[in-house]
């Protein structure tokens, strides 16, 4: 394992001063190249060891941006960092799926932590999508790796043992599968299949559709259910898992022929934006799922399919749907959105009815 000259200029600044946004927060943030692999640090006020958690990403395109993003004001990373856990991410060595060179990437990381930060005493990891089946995996092949994993919306494949997702339902850690309806179906092949594995696996569904549409509650409660299950051996191995969250204000300007909010977010690796309306404001208005209608950006104007998720329609269609945090994700599928529209954090994004 090599540690990058640049990380390690990173890492040495960061010791001797924190910025001052990061020192209001009581945490240091640490960025740095291991073997190729970009990995992002943060550690609570006073940590030298002890508890670490991972969120591990599922794929990304080929030539998407290349870097270990943690958004550290998510209120979910905010709890753990607050109660004494680090917080790591890597971007693995090249964007894609390679379940072999992923893992190695985060052995790397828990090594890199473990060296120059404190000893890892505990490790839960958390991935989504292809990470979910990374997961599962890394419980089944890889168990000295971690001590608990959270697979959210896991691909699983039992039959074809050179696909990306196959697995074997044998894990000899704690894991917990969270899953939308719409994707339950593996989840609940591979809870069931594994009822005679070494450690069995908890199944916690999420009522609503999508993939991986989560939100900060769900994944506390997900977190803390792992917790609690290495601190006592047992667990609740079906709890149903969705939470609501309290009412916002979103400033959604209203008129009889359009309602008006902002970008509040961007995925840059999928040209997703994320649109601060509540979805009970699209209702309001009179646009039901199964609906078309307009959005406007930039004066321009573009036709949207109101959905439940991604797939709801073809490639390079647009589509948007609510999201479990309650705002509207707007997507163009396979295909990015935000690039698109030209469209950035703030701007602002007029919906339109269309006529019947």
């Amino acid at each position: 394992m090599r540690l990058s000259f640049s990380s390690t200029l990173t890492f040495l600044a960061l010791v001797l001063a924190w910025n001052s946004a990061s020192h209001a927060k009581s945490h240091e943030i640490i960025h740095g190249v291991i073997d190729g692999a970009p990995f992002k640090v943060v550690i609570p006020e006073g940590w030298n060891g002890g508890n670490l958690f991972f969120h591990v990403h599922g794929w990304r395109p080929e030539d998407a941006p290349h870097q270990a993003d943690l958004n550290v004001d998510d209120p979910f990373y905010q709890e753990i960092l607050s109660s004494g856990w680090a917080i790591g991410r890597t971007a693995f060595i090249e964007n894609g799926v390679d379940h072999d060179a992923h893992t190695r990437d985060l052995y790397n990381l828990k090594a890199w932590v473990h060296e120059n930060l404190g000893p890892v005493e505990r490790l839960i990891m958390e991935g989504e999508s292809t990470a979910g089946t990374l997961m599962l995996r890394i419980a089944e092949q890889n168990p000295d790796l971690a001590d608990g994993v959270i697979a959210k919306g896991a691909f699983i494949s039992f039959d074809d043992e050179t696909h990306d997702s196959y697995l074997e339902a044998t894990p000899s850690i704690p894991a917990i599968l969270m899953s939308n309806l719409t994707e339950l179906e593996g989840p609940l092949a591979y809870t069931t299949k594994a009822q005679h594995a070494e450690t069995v696996p908890a199944l916690r569904p999420l009522l609503r559709v999508g993939h991986v549409n989560v939100n900060w509650k769900e994944r506390r409660d997900a977190f803390n259910a792992m917790n609690n299950w290495l601190d006592t051996g047992k667990t609740d191995y079906l709890a149903e898992g969705t939470r609501t969250l309290p009412p916002r204000e979103t400033n959604t300007e209203k008129s009889e022929r359009s309602i008006t909010n902002r970008v509040i977010d961007i995925n840059p690796f999928y040209g997703n934006a994320f649109l601060n309306f509540h979805p009970n404001e699209f209702a309001e208005f009179g646009i039901q799922t199964g609906d078309d209608f307009l959005v406007k950006a930039h004066g321009n104007y573009w036709k949207v399919h109101y959905g439940q998720s991604y797939g709801d329609v073809s490639l390079g269609e647009w589509v948007a749907f609510p999201t479990a945090s309650d705002t509207i994700m707007l997507v163009r599928y396979h295909e990015s959105a935000t690039e698109t529209a030209g469209l950035s954090i703030g701007d602002a994004v007029t919906v339109f009815r269309l006529a019947n």
